[in-house]
């Protein structure tokens, strides 16, 4: 009988190093010290580690930042004791990277069960954090939200709930709704439930159909019955009602937003001046005068006793008779007319006539007729108040008349209106005044609440003497005045008309008004409006001319040379005068441009950082390097007072390189030959101070708080050493306060040089600061030429290049748009394309499309050369299939870093 092979015993080490490498988190093998023996290969790529070798032996704990030292010492000695330590905390990596690792440390045993290593195993939760984190700052942002709405919603004069389903239960409601229904429990029921009361009266029909068509109602001067109080009775109150569906976000009906307001005040006090104008009417009736009522047909239903008495009738005789029945023929028909007119809506009449008395005779009179009507407005009939002596009754009429059309306009005007009593001292100056009456908008116009008897003092008692001085002339004089006037103890303005009521000894003034207040500050924005715009204008028109001088500058020596290119043939000495001058002036046209398409990456927001942990002496080192030329040429001494200690911050490199030498270059310009610069460096409370002085021209103090404005230069009359466009020192303040700095200008006044403070946050202590990078130069290309396609439209930029190109080993040929460069591609086959993107007909990104589709150019190398160059010009061409993006003017060194990168 065959027995099995007996299988190969197990190599646990080889296994259990195949485990440790292969596994995605990093793991890290600590001595029982906590000192690192081993990591494995993801472990050293996700703390991006060069070089382990640098960090075999050293002491785990000291990776992580001081706060996180504590779990990571309890970690490692539960780790010891035998259990599993945990934490999470933040570790940069070793390039600075920030990240969030979840950390697990367990011991490692020998055969004997003794402790032999322990074992860390990070894990990188970053992305969880920060999605953590955003989680929490929106759940913040929500509910901030929804505080302000809660706000508006509880706040608003008018009544609003929430109903929520089609059973309407109540889900939310303001401090008005509880109000109107007198406080009672509501939320969390449906609103039949809540409020039984309205059962019947069609409130909660109009909800079901709102819930069921989405369609809004709205119904104004709507009564309701509710109960206000416990086992009170029922309450009829008056409201303005708006229904609205409530939909999710699916468009689907969810619930119902019922808002209003509550004019139960309101139609309580017209319902009363109806009622009190009917007493009124009765009350005439039981006069001494006269007075039958009549129905719409003129049959008289009432007649008072005096009435009686003037036609010798009894009521009851009376009562049933038609009124043209006791009217004298020679009156009937303008008395019949005037009561059609009546029945017509026409208003009410006075008329003298002459009324036929049961034995025959004529009574002369004059009767005031007028017409009942309804609150709705129907003819109800008429009722005629009737004297037996004309002329005493034809004044009344009239004088109610002129009171009837005063009371109307006074309260129909759209401006206010008010009757005061001026009030004067014993020496007979004015002193303060009292507000009589006045119309419905007095209140609107002026802020001032139950104004009636009460005084000017009493209302606003920091009101300036203007007002009692000018209301007191027109009291005295009887002169009326019209102004416009502001009173800050009301905060506003007013247009006034003041005229005195009576005659001679009348204190009594009207005054016609309106609130001028948002009139005035709309005059007042516009006028600032206007001065903005004017100083934005002609600092455009500055930025301009200064724009056309600075370009001109570079291209007059550009246009010499060229002169002199065609004179001196081919004089070396000349040529190399010539280019090396042109290169000046090209790069000084370049950092023009530079600093536009800063400024505008910064101010659209595009400008992005590229962070890293840097000397700071480096730094000014650089920055000083690139304005040496300008400081020599000027023979100006630069002094630096720089310590001996380094300091380190995270920062872009080269904009806070650009940013001391934009200083630097300002005070060469700045002052005059010969003179001092200095450039200094300190640290204070935990910000590096940089310092940038000068002896130069000075700046004014009225123009300190400017000075950082885009397009501001000192006055021209300072002198300029060597141009600018005014926007160096706004890329200045910009650049810093992007690093978290400030940058402020100090200056003793004109002649007195200038001072520049940038502070900048220091890195925080316990960081590593990132070895300085040396950034090799690809140098001219090596080895053999590559074809290369030049395209662009503007035919003296694709002829230079492709000249540069050969004069350093390439072969090359040249179109000018997108059509001619497919057609040469055919035939040419380029290794490499360089491709404007504005060309007309077939633009650089359908060229460079077109080109990929090509056979046998499938990996030619697409360059974008134009003179766009944000970031989103970038990625767009990158989407488009190109390889590089390179900004015109591009550097003869940029070009053959590029090419030689292809070798």
């Amino acid at each position: 009988m065959q027995q099995a092979p007996t299988p190969s015993p197990l190599d646990t080490n080889a296994l259990g190093l195949q485990l440790f490498e292969s596994s995605p988190d990093c793991l890290k093998l600590l001595s029982n010290e906590g000192h690192i023996v081993a990591m494995n290969r993801n472990g050293i790529c996700a703390m991006e580690i060069d070089d382990f070798s640098r960090f075999a032996g050293v002491l785990w704990q000291t990776f992580w930042p001081q706060d996180s030292q504590a779990a990571v010492e309890a970690a490692l000695a539960q780790a010891r004791a035998g259990g599993t330590g945990q934490f999470k905390a933040y570790c940069p990596t070793a390039q600075g990277a920030p990240r969030w690792w979840e950390v697990m440390v367990t011991a490692v045993h020998d055969e004997g069960g003794r402790l032999r290593n322990l074992l860390a195993v990070s894990r990188d939760v970053t992305a969880a954090h920060e999605a953590g984190a955003e989680r929490e700052r929106l759940l913040r942002e929500v509910q901030a939200a929804n505080a302000r709405l809660a706000d508006v919603f509880n706040q608003t004069p008018a009544f609003m709930a929430v109903f929520n389903g089609p059973g309407h239960v109540i889900e939310l409601t303001n401090a008005r709704y509880q109000l109107l229904v007198g406080q009672r429990t509501v939320i969390g029921q449906p609103v039949r439930r809540a409020l039984p009361e309205v059962e019947g009266q069609g409130f909660f029909e109009l909800l079901d159909t709102v819930y069921r068509t989405g369609e809004p109602f709205t119904g104004t001067d709507m009564p309701v019955m509710l109960q206000r109080q416990p086992d009170a009775p029922l309450e009829q109150r008056f409201i303005d009602l708006v229904f609205t569906a409530l939909r999710d976000a699916d468009g689907a009906i969810t619930g119902i937003l019922v808002h209003g307001v509550d004019q139960t005040e309101r139609k309580l006090a017209e319902l009363g001046l109806y009622e009190s104008r009917e007493r009124f009417a009765k009350l005439v009736a039981q006069a001494s005068t006269g007075v039958v009522e009549m129905d719409p047909q003129g049959r008289i239903t009432l007649a008072n006793q005096k009435y009686c008495d003037m036609l010798g009738y009894t009521e009851a005789e009376l009562v049933g008779m038609n009124v043209a029945e006791v009217t004298a023929p020679g009156s009937l028909p303008e008395t019949l007319a005037g009561l059609a007119g009546l029945a017509d809506g026409g208003r009410g009449f006075v008329i003298d006539k002459y009324y036929l008395r049961k034995d025959g005779s004529l009574a002369p009179a004059t009767s005031s007729v007028n017409a009942l009507r309804s609150p709705c407005g129907d003819f109800l009939g008429l009722v005629a108040i009737v004297l037996d002596t004309a002329d005493s009754r034809q004044a009344a009429e009239k004088l109610r008349a002129s009171e009837e059309r005063y009371r109307t306009l006074f309260e129909s005007m759209d401006q206010g209106f008010a009757i005061i009593d001026m009030l004067f001292d014993a020496a007979g100056k004015p002193a303060d005044y009292r507000f009589l009456e006045m119309n419905a908008m007095f209140e609107q116009h002026t802020g001032l609440v139950d104004a009636t008897g009460k005084t000017a003092r009493e209302l606003v008692p920091d009101l300036d003497d203007f007002w009692f001085d000018t209301y007191g002339r027109v009291a005295l004089s009887g002169e009326a005045v019209r102004f416009e006037s502001g009173a800050p103890a009301m905060g506003r303005w007013f247009e006034v008309y003041a005229t005195r009521i009576g005659g001679a000894g009348s204190h009594k003034v009207a005054l016609l008004f309106s609130d001028i207040t948002a009139r005035k500050q709309v005059e007042d924005q516009l006028r600032r409006l206007a001065a903005d715009l004017a100083e934005a204008d002609r600092r455009k028109t500055e930025f301009l001319a200064t724009l056309a001088h600075e370009l001109r500058n570079p291209l007059a020596p550009i246009r010499s040379g060229l002169g002199v290119l065609r004179l001196s043939g081919d004089n070396p000495a000349a040529l190399l005068k010539v280019r090396e001058m042109m290169e000046r002036q090209v790069g000084h046209m370049v950092h023009l441009i530079d600093d536009l398409l800063d400024v505008a990456r910064i101010s659209g927001g595009k400008l992005e950082l590229k962070r890293e942990r840097a000397s700071l002496k480096a730094i000014l080192a650089s920055a000083v390097e690139t304005s040496a030329p300008l400081i020599e040429a000027a023979r100006h001494r630069l002094d630096l007072d720089l310590p001996a200690a380094d300091f380190l911050v995270d920062a872009d490199v080269t904009r806070i390189a650009q940013v001391v030498a934009n200083l630097l270059n300002n005070a060469a310009k700045y002052t005059p030959a010969g003179g001092r610069i200095g450039l200094a460096l300190r640290a204070d409370a935990g910000m590096a101070v940089i310092a940038v002085t000068d002896t130069g021209v000075g700046i004014p103090a009225d123009s300190l708080s400017s000075v950082f404005d885009m397009f501001k230069q000192v006055d021209r009359h300072m002198g300029r050493a060597q141009g600018g466009l005014g926007i160096g020192l706004s890329l200045v303040r910009r650049l810093v306060e992007m690093h978290g700095g400030t940058v402020v200008a100090a200056s003793g006044g004109a002649g007195e040089g200038s001072r520049f403070e940038v502070r900048l946050p220091l890195a925080p202590d316990g960081g590593m600061a990132g070895a300085p990078g040396s950034a090799g130069s690809a140098g001219t290309f090596p080895g053999q030429g590559l074809r290369i396609l030049v395209v662009d439209d503007n035919v003296d930029a694709a002829l230079t290049l492709a000249m540069i190109l050969e004069a350093i080993g390439h072969t090359t040929q040249v179109a000018h748009d997108g059509v001619a460069a497919l057609d040469a591609a055919t035939g040419f086959m380029p290794q490499v394309a360089f491709l404007d993107i504005g060309m007309p007909g077939l633009n650089g990104y359908e060229t460079a499309s077109a080109m990929r589709r090509m056979p046998g150019l499938e990996r030619i190398t697409l360059v974008a050369l134009t003179g766009w160059g944000t970031e989103s010009d970038r990625l767009r061409s990158s989407d488009a299939g190109f390889d590089h993006h390179l900004t015109k003017p591009a550097q003869l060194a940029a070009v053959q870093d590029l090419l030689a990168g292809l070798a």
